[in-house]
């Protein structure tokens, strides 16, 4: 009988080997990008959140790392759908699953995208409502009637496992009707969480901002997200009683972190600002790191701590 290796995890029907993967959004845009992720010890493979047309998105400077965090305004920049359908069958994949994420304007566009990664061996889809950086546009996860009419028209376009990528949310009621809705719905998993929006970055020599696109604001990335991020992550994982099957995004950069997140109820995790600082080398340091802290702690498989956690007293 196969023993399951002590990293392996599962999102929805997905069969991980461990739960570490890139975030959309970074070393996903270019088919070199993605094949360098299936090289590695990620998990699995996500791609750049396509596009129905080309983006060159926002003008730069438009990213910055800081020390403890990033600050972004990308605009989605992606060489559109097409590129990704066209370049999926030939993907070095290396055995890894490819998520695929889309990001729409209008529930017509949500829906084009589908019927075109549906047909595709793409092996899940993430459906980004949370994108913060567009010039004039709302984030459509804050308005739960748009984002429940986008996802009830998309399920019932796809037969694989369907996520949705959701920024973090300001009160316990809004977390508690988004996860019964989603459970409602049927989606598999909920990434948490995209960049926290209307951050800005300011150089005190210069007097000038860090990044030019959105008048110099943008979404916080990196270890400063951690806490929002991990409460997202707890928050769900209760209000959905364990059901929604979760992955939790933002500051991991160690062993400890990746633990951190499958304790308050994450399945798995992705990785943005560390992985761009880094490159995909990370995956095969966090991965060593994991597996050290799971030897050491006696534990054979991560199913047994997922949402283990403990009150403080």
């Amino acid at each position: 009988m196969h023993t399951p290796h002590p990293l392996q995890t599962n999102i929805g029907t997905l069969v991980l080997e461990n739960p570490v993967m890139n975030a959309s959004g970074v070393w996903c845009t270019t088919v070199e990008e993605l094949n360098q992720i299936g090289h590695s010890q990620a998990g699995a493979i996500v791609t750049k959140s396509m596009t129905l047309k080309e983006r060159s998105g926002n003008p730069e400077p438009r990213f910055t790392v800081e020390e403890g965090y990033s600050i972004n305004s990308m605009g989605l920049p992606n060489p559109g759908v097409d590129y990704y359908c066209q370049h999926i069958k030939d993907l070095e994949r290396g055995g890894k699953p490819v998520i695929a994420s889309i990001a729409g304007f209008s529930v017509q566009e949500y829906t084009e995208l589908m019927a075109r990664v549906a047909e595709q061996p793409f092996d899940a889809v993430e459906v980004n409502l949370s994108c913060p950086n567009l010039e004039g546009k709302g984030i459509f996860a804050y308005d739960l009637e748009t984002a429940s009419k986008i996802l009830e028209k998309l399920r019932g376009m796809l037969t694989k496992p369907m996520g949705v990528k959701l920024p973090p949310y300001l009160t316990r009621n809004e977390i508690s009707q988004t996860a019964k809705r989603f459970i409602e719905l049927g989606v598999d998993f909920v990434t948490l969480v995209n960049s926290y929006p209307l951050g800005c970055v300011i150089d005190a020599d210069t007097r000038k901002l860090k990044i030019a696109p959105n008048g110099g604001v943008g979404g916080l990335g990196g270890k400063a997200l951690k806490p929002i991020a991990l409460g997202q992550v707890l928050l769900f994982d209760q209000e959905s009683d364990h059901k929604l099957t979760i992955i939790g995004v933002g500051g991991v950069d160690s062993g400890r972190d990746v633990m951190e997140y499958l304790i308050a109820g994450a399945s798995a995790v992705q990785i943005a600002t560390a992985l761009h600082t880094e490159s995909p080398s990370i995956f095969k340091r966090i991965n060593k790191e994991l597996s050290l802290f799971v030897k050491e702690k006696n534990i054979t498989s991560l199913a047994d701590i997922i949402g283990t956690v403990q009150p403080a007293v």
